[in-house]
Order: structure tokens, then C-alpha cells, then sequence
């Protein structure tokens, strides 16, 4: 009885973190407070249709605009951040949470798996913040078009060649080999109070982040909505962290990269 109902709780944990991310896919491609879908705009950063000059998505000439703008386009990073990111950790909540269940049985210390999540989720909002206000600072010196969300080449090349260049850094494999192994988070007793699933979700969070931080980055130039770069870096995520054990992907990814970031540079200027 004990084993089905451990059973039950760790699927409804399952079904809550595939809800939360189907919500967080359709929060993003329906383009909510943006005023455009996510399609509408991958199909304009792809030129098979046309913007209207009419349709800006932030105007900044009243506090109450300003600030109303600014949570719409901070919703707007977060739930894509966590469209991206949620579906790779769930194996992590799902280990935590046999763990945790083993754990009750013999009636040892164990901590709620929310807590794990809730700080999970915390680190990504303030990596949305950041670039929240990144984003802000970027469209009001006309740096970022308002049509397309996107940057010119000269920027965009910057951030290929950047992008490239962390992939093949010792902080990219250290980030990466954690969030591979999350066992060895796990491996210690202090975890299994409130205050350490809270610290271990937090900790795993800042890794997810030192992996894929530039990644997300790349979005300014392939247009901050475009679908396809989206859902081509979540793939790429998952693939990165799940089916590559060694860094030499990392060096491939890396260079395809640079030379993608000098290809933008040699096609505008030639």
C-alpha cells in the first residue's frame, strides 16, 4: 500500500512539472502581454511576412507603462527560460523524490521536493530579471529592434564568437559535469531539511545557468520569439546534458559557433 501511494505522489509530482512546462510552452508561443505571437514573429524574423511600423511592443512615456511593460517582458523571459530548462531537470525532481520516499520509509529525515523546485525556479528568475532589464537597456539605445527583437550583426557576431569561446572554458565543463551528475549534490545528509532542498535546488539552478547562459544570448540575435531557435536550443540542452558524457561535443558546438559568429561578420560586411 505504502509503495502505491509513493508511487501516486511521485506521478502527481510528474503530471505538476509537465503542466507547469506545457503552460510555460504555450505562455511563450502564444507571445501573452507582447502583443504578437511567437510565430507571428518568427515568421517576421524570417521574412515571409512583413511589420507594421505601428507595432511597437514598448513604449516608454509613462511610469505605469514602464512598469507594466517591464513585467510582461520579464514574464515573457521567464517562462521561456523555463519552457527551456524545466523539461532537462525533471529527472533530477523525480530522483530527488524516490530519494526522499526511501527515505520515509525507514522514517528518516527527508524534505518536501517543492522546496528543491521552488528555488529551482527562483534561480531562473533572477537570471529573467537580469536580462529583463538587459533586454530594456538594448531597445532604448535602438541596439535591439523592436520589430524583430533582435540585434544587428555587429552585436550578433560578438555574441556567436562569445558563445563559442564559453563552450570550450573549464567553468562551461564544471557547470556541465554537475548538471550531469546531480547524484553528487545529492550524496549528502544536509540536504534532507527544507533549508538544504532549498540550497541543493538553488545550487543546481546557478549550474543550469553557468551552462547555458550564453546560449540564451544567442537569442537577441535570432530574434528573442523566434520559435525555431527555442525549441532548437532546448533540444540542444537536453542532447548537451543527457547524451555526451565528455567535453568534446563542447568543442565542436564551440567552434561551429565562432565560425558562425565570423560568417555573420563576413556576409554583412562583404
Amino acid at each position: 500500500m505504502l509503495n502505491f501511494l509513493n508511487h501516486y505522489h511521485r506521478l502527481f509530482i510528474l503530471i505538476i512539472l509537465i503542466s507547469i512546462s506545457i503552460f510555460s510552452w504555450f505562455y511563450t508561443i502564444a507571445g501573452v502581454g507582447m502583443n504578437m505571437s511567437a510565430w507571428k514573429m518568427t515568421l517576421i524574423n524570417l521574412n515571409l511576412i512583413s511589420h507594421s511600423n505601428s507595432m511597437e511592443f514598448m513604449e516608454y512615456k509613462k511610469t505605469y507603462d514602464i512598469f507594466l511593460n517591464l513585467t510582461f517582458l520579464f514574464l515573457m523571459w521567464f517562462f521561456m527560460m523555463i519552457a527551456m530548462m524545466l523539461p532537462s531537470v525533471i529527472p533530477f525532481v523525480m530522483m530527488f523524490q524516490k530519494i526522499n520516499e526511501e527515505r520515509k520509509k525507514f522514517q528518516y529525515k527527508y524534505a518536501a521536493t517543492t522546496n528543491f523546485v521552488l528555488s529551482y525556479l527562483l534561480v531562473w528568475g533572477l537570471f529573467s530579471l537580469i536580462v529583463t532589464m538587459l533586454h530594456y537597456f538594448l531597445e532604448i539605445y535602438n541596439v535591439l529592434n523592436t520589430n524583430t527583437l533582435s540585434v544587428g550583426y555587429v552585436f550578433g557576431g560578438v555574441l556567436f564568437i562569445l558563445a563559442g569561446i564559453y563552450q570550450m572554458t573549464p567553468y562551461k565543463d564544471s557547470c556541465l559535469h554537475y548538471c550531469r551528475n546531480p547524484i553528487e549534490l545529492l550524496s549528502s545528509n544536509k540536504i534532507f531539511t527544507n533549508q538544504g532542498a532549498f540550497f541543493i535546488g538553488f545550487k543546481h539552478g546557478i549550474f543550469c545557468i553557468g551552462c547555458c547562459w550564453m546560449l540564451m544570448l544567442l537569442l537577441f540575435y535570432a530574434g528573442i520569439m523566434n520559435i525555431f531557435w527555442i525549441v532548437g536550443l532546448s533540444f540542444y540542452i537536453i542532447i548537451e546534458k543527457y547524451f555526451f558524457q565528455n567535453n568534446k561535443f563542447n568543442l565542436i558546438s564551440g567552434f561551429i559557433l565562432i565560425f558562425w559568429g565570423i560568417r555573420i561578420f563576413y556576409v554583412n560586411l562583404s
